[in-house]
Order: C-alpha cells, then sequence, then structure tokens
C-alpha cells in the first residue's frame, strides 16, 4: 500500500481508489493528488453540492477522479456465482440504463436508490462505490460524459468519463 504523510496522521494509507488507478494511470507517482473521503450520509443532494464545490478545479486543469465500481458492487454476488444467471443480467440490465440516463440529468441521481435493483447492485451501507460518480457528475455541470464498457469477473463495468 502506498503511504504518505498528512496533517490529519502521522502515516496514512491511500484508499485502493485513489492508488490502484493512479499506479495504472502514473506509476511513477510525479503528480500531486488529494483524497477525499465519501460522505457517511451517503446523501446524493450532499454529493453533488461537493462536486459543484469541486467543479472550479477542471478550469485550472485539475482532473477529478471518481474511483469506484458505479456499474455494480456487491461482492456476495459477485463470488456466490450470482453474477452468473440471466435474471441478474436482466436486473443489471435495468440498473444500467437508468443510471446511464442519470448521468447526464442530475436531478435523477437524488432519487439513485430507488432505480430499478438498486439495492442489488449496491447493498444497502455499501454506496461508497456508487458516491464518487455523483460527485463527478456534480463536477461536470450536465455535460454528456462519455462511457466504455468493460467487463469483470463476468459483469459488464460502464466507466463514464467528461473531457474538456
Amino acid at each position: 500500500m502506498h503511504k504518505r504523510e498528512n496533517g490529519l496522521h502521522n502515516i496514512k494509507g491511500w484508499d485502493h481508489g485513489v492508488f490502484v488507478p493512479l499506479l495504472l494511470i502514473a506509476p511513477e507517482a510525479n503528480i500531486p493528488v488529494l483524497q477525499v473521503s465519501v460522505l457517511a450520509s451517503q446523501s446524493a443532494a450532499d454529493l453533488l453540492k461537493m462536486g459543484t464545490a469541486l467543479s472550479a478545479l477542471r478550469e485550472k486543469n485539475i482532473a477529478i477522479l471518481g474511483s469506484g465500481s458505479a456499474s455494480f458492487h456487491n461482492l456476495r454476488s459477485w463470488f456466490s456465482g450470482g453474477t452468473q444467471g440471466s435474471e441478474f443480467k436482466t436486473k443489471h440490465a435495468q440498473w444500467a440504463a437508468a443510471v446511464d440516463d442519470a448521468v447526464s440529468d442530475e436531478s435523477k441521481l437524488a432519487d439513485w436508490r430507488k432505480f430499478p435493483h438498486a439495492y442489488d447492485m449496491h447493498p444497502r451501507g455499501g454506496a461508497e462505490h456508487f458516491s464518487p460518480l455523483v460527485v463527478c457528475v456534480g463536477a461536470c455541470k450536465g455535460e454528456k460524459p462519455k462511457s466504455y464498457i468493460d467487463n469483470f469477473m463476468g459483469v459488464e463495468m460502464k466507466t463514464y468519463y467528461w473531457v474538456d
């Protein structure tokens, strides 16, 4: 684990949501990074406000990365084989369509827990993998994202990105 000194703790390791993507992007670790924690409340409205507050950084050529697994993050389902059946694939497609629609219209994200199968994709208390996407949507002020799909352990994982 990468460790950095900071003012709050003697030594605190980076969360894997920070060091794994950055290890792939810049393995020489020569760019400054500020890790921001997700909110314990998991409030979409507050996460969107956080994104709005961070949006000015984009104008200064500072990247905002929202690492997670917004498409799906349910370890119990993954490791029990629950993601392999047609029932899961149908649920995941319905969830993914709702997310896809909402990333271009932040007002829809306020009720993301009401999206079809939200609790199957992100169990109660497990929104920390969806929250970074909400922050990024807030930071991008209604811009339409681009996206691509990867397959991870048999599940289609969609990644959204905004570029100027």
